[in-house]
């Protein structure tokens, strides 16, 4: 066991996720595991493997160094980046069997053309902009734009997808630009048919799309953060996810504190009496935030406890004045399952003022992470 803190990956929640997944979708349609930010902080070294294993084929990322570090930690399967990848990159494209998505018909043109010169072919995917105003194609874009696009001679075109910027809310001004971005992809791809080209495969929804667009049915699905057990927004929870990683510490002091002294940096809270504190060796140069302190609740002994004073670079404090037999070394979930209590992710992004997949992703690497069963 670590002698700091570290982060627990669960095979089998993930394992169990990926099924869950793919038995709720129809039979013909496949799933591209996004696996970007390295895993949403999960480590893709580690859950990769377990996706493979599990039947997972196709993957995405979000930049050239995410796919080449796929490829040196064993990755053989399709790797789809979903970014604009710059021109002195373009030769990793082939060199390590990467999908680059086309951002634009000038992307496409200057991609091609440096292809040519190389005497490469380029696997690539467009990215259709239906109203996330992001990257990719107008879904309106004329004839000749599509043609720009689709019929360049040493681009192999591999499909086409859009992305739904508020597939996660159930206000209904949010639903019917739901509905109006699929009605514009669907606009974009049957213009390419009509044009004589190969969309190639098609793929609309990442976890929220899948969750509560199960109408919108195309080749593929991206999931991402619903993959790893937790969920974005309003979400219609048509099957049962559990969470992939726990983040826990140790207790490396038990002081006792008077009343009415002042705890950490800013003296920002006090005692109200004698109280029993741990420090925990964890802090917001591990990924724990300071905009926890005084609002967060963590794990020891099975009970859930207050988060005191300021979260400090390396360490912070908690109170355990309730809770019996603690002691240097003991170990603390700052979210996951001690017993019968639980702390979610889903808490810890209300308590910090934002979403889950961010408090995830903000581990840092100096944090190990760990496959466990």
């Amino acid at each position: 066991m670590p002698s700091r803190c570290w982060a627990e990956i669960s095979e089998g929640n993930l394992t169990f996720n990926i099924n869950q997944i793919k038995n709720y979708l129809p039979d013909n349609t496949g799933i591209i595991a996004v696996v970007k930010a390295d895993s949403y902080g999960h480590k893709a070294e580690l859950t990769v493997p377990v996706l493979e294993k599990a039947g997972v084929k196709d993957f995405a990322v979000a930049d050239i160094d995410e796919a080449i570090s796929l490829r040196e930690h064993g990755c053989t399967s399709s790797i789809l980046i979903l970014s604009y990848v710059d021109e002195a990159d373009w030769a990793k494209l082939t060199e390590y069997d990467c999908i680059a998505t086309i951002v634009s018909p000038e992307h496409a043109k200057r991609l091609n053309e440096w292809a040519l010169n190389h005497d490469q072919q380029v696997k690539v995917e467009v990215k259709v902009d239906t109203g996330m105003r992001r990257i990719g194609i107008n879904s309106f874009a004329d004839g000749e734009a599509i043609k720009t696009v689709y019929g360049q001679s040493n681009l192999i075109i591999n499909g086409t997808f859009t992305h739904l910027c508020c597939a996660d809310s159930f206000k209904e001004e949010d639903r019917e630009f739901t509905f109006e971005q699929n009605k514009r992809f669907n606009y974009f791809v049957d213009h390419v048919k009509e044009l004589g080209f190969n969309t190639g495969r098609t793929h609309v929804c990442a976890s929220s799309g899948y969750y509560n667009y199960p109408e919108f049915k195309y080749d593929y699905v991206r999931p991402g953060f619903g993959m790893y057990g937790y969920y974005v927004g309003d979400i219609v929870h048509r099957f049962e996810v559990k969470p992939v990683m726990s983040f826990k510490a140790k207790v490396n002091n038990i002081k006792y504190v008077d009343a009415e002294e002042g705890i950490s940096y800013g003296r920002i809270y006090y005692t109200d009496k004698r109280r029993k504190i741990a420090t925990v060796s964890v802090g917001y140069a591990d990924g724990y935030l300071r905009t926890l302190s005084g609002k967060a609740f963590v794990l020891i002994h099975g009970q859930r406890v207050p988060v005191v004073g300021r979260i400090c670079m390396d360490q912070m404090m908690i109170d355990v004045t309730d809770v019996e037999d603690v002691k240097v070394e003991d170990v603390v979930t700052l979210y996951g399952r001690d017993g019968n209590e639980e702390i979610t992710i889903d808490e810890v992004a209300e308590w910090a003022n934002s979403v889950g997949s961010e408090i995830v992703c903000l581990i840092t690497p100096r944090v190990k992470r760990y496959l466990v069963d």
